[in-house]
């Protein structure tokens, strides 16, 4: 990552007694160095390693004016402030998994706006000096400022490529107009600008002189790419068109997965925690289990078992796998999936319209491609459930990605779908994110 005048280093870490990183607990943490300085001085010590904890033993030694407990000596545990923990001891921290996506997608119209781009160093070096209002907006209305890009910036692991490709996306984006007036640019990362449907996959908008919108749905190139396509929570996905019976049966199908899991386990230890444990009251969420999770991971290593491995996450995770995959050979189960998708894909009609295109990043050049005005995609994603035949899967039990092929019409369509986990820091919620590259029509 490249370091340079105006950019701060942002404090990411999950802060937790509980944190692990592929399946090895490390609720230790470096501090900021006057904190750690100062706590030796105190202790008369040299040697300390601080442990996150929920509640403290002993005596608070220093309050150094924050809620994060850490325990220092068998006796004795301070308290710090979140800007205060900078790593985690003996880990390299993780960055935020958007990040990459966040300047790519930002600088593709500001790259519109702003001229005068050389490279990506001299960039970085000037607009790090910089503050105040980009003249790039949010959906919500407000200016993206120079602090706020900065940020992006700064989180981003692959900085100088994306930052690249955020303006050879802007060249693509130029060329697409074709010379026509833009009265306003946004970046759209949690909400749209007034008017146009939260549904809408824009990442960049356009609003054009004569009031139309363009929109943009960013995507780095990575092999051949199809869409429609989604990226969400499974649970959250069969949500979406508020179907709770629909929803209800995602849920009863994840439960199922879990208990059938837990009943291969061998442990004594791990086998008693299981049975206490109700996974049924536990919330649809990829992350909000994560301090049970990790108390049952504890009782998995006493019997030499891994709970966020092979004993307990893959056995689970495959067979939801299975029985989603299972769930989608009925053609009503298909049909309400391929609409959903068009949830995702395709604007409401009572929305303002705003057609958008796929951008295609790359660093040697940045291409689009026509979504929104496809009806053939429209066709089929809403087609009947009677229309949807032959469908067949194609697992091998064992990894996190499947395929699900079937005919509709004069069409052969097939969808690759993988189902994980993506929580930083492990597996930490019962509902696993899904996603697909794209429905591949033939």
């Amino acid at each position: 990552m490249y370091s340079f005048k105006g950019f701060t280093r942002l404090n990411e870490l999950t802060v937790s007694p509980f944190y692990q990183q592929k399946g090895v607990f490390n609720p230790y943490y470096t501090l900021e160095k006057t904190v750690e300085d100062d706590v030796k001085a105190l202790l008369n010590m040299t040697d300390l390693k601080f442990q996150n904890v929920e509640s403290g033993t002993g005596e608070l030694l220093k309050d150094f004016g924050g809620k994060f407990i850490f325990q220092v000596t068998a006796d004795k545990y301070i308290k710090v402030k979140k800007s205060q923990i900078k790593a985690h001891f003996g880990m390299k921290q993780r960055k935020d998994s958007t990040a990459s996506s966040n300047v790519n997608e930002y600088l593709s119209v500001f790259f519109l706006k702003h001229g005068g781009f050389t490279d990506a160093e001299s960039w970085m070096a000037d607009v790090g000096g910089k503050t105040g209002g980009t003249g790039i907006y949010y959906g919500e209305g407000n200016q993206v400022t120079y602090e706020d890009l900065i940020g992006l910036i700064d989180k981003d692991e692959t900085a100088i490529r994306d930052i690249n490709i955020g303006y050879q996306n802007s060249i693509a984006i130029q060329s697409d107009i074709a010379g026509q007036q833009w009265e306003k640019l946004y970046w759209t990362p949690r909400q749209k600008p007034e008017g146009i449907g939260g549904k809408n996959p824009s990442d960049v908008i356009l609003k054009m002189s004569d009031g139309t919108f363009n929109g943009y749905s960013n995507k780095i190139a990575a092999g051949k790419d199809a869409t429609p396509k989604f990226n969400t929570n499974i649970y959250a996905f069969y949500g979406k068109l508020g179907n709770q019976t629909e929803q209800r049966k995602i849920g009863n199908l994840i439960d199922k997965a879990w208990n059938d899991a837990a009943s291969t386990v061998t442990g004594e230890n791990a086998k008693t925690a299981l049975k206490k444990f109700n996974i049924k009251r536990e919330k649809f969420s990829e992350s909000s289990s994560g301090r049970k999770f990790a108390l049952l991971a504890k009782e998995f290593e006493k019997d030499n078992l891994s709970f966020f491995g092979k004993d307990m996450y893959y056995p689970f995770r495959n067979n939801c796998i299975n029985s989603f995959s299972d769930h989608l050979l009925k053609q009503k189960n298909l049909s309400y999936f391929l609409q959903t998708i068009g949830y995702y894909t395709f604007d409401d009609p009572e929305s303002t319209p705003c057609p958008y295109k796929l951008l295609i990043g790359s660093e040697k050049g940045s291409r689009l491609k026509e979504v929104s005005s496809n009806e053939g995609y429209k066709e089929l994603l809403f087609s009947k459930s009677t229309d949807l035949m032959n469908i067949r899967k194609e697992y091998d039990n064992a990894s996190q990605s499947f395929k699900i092929s079937f005919r509709s019409g004069s069409s052969n369509v097939t969808i690759p779908i993988t189902m994980r986990t993506r929580a930083t820091g492990g597996w930490k919620g019962k509902s696993l994110y899904i996603t697909t590259s794209g429905l591949k029509i033939a």
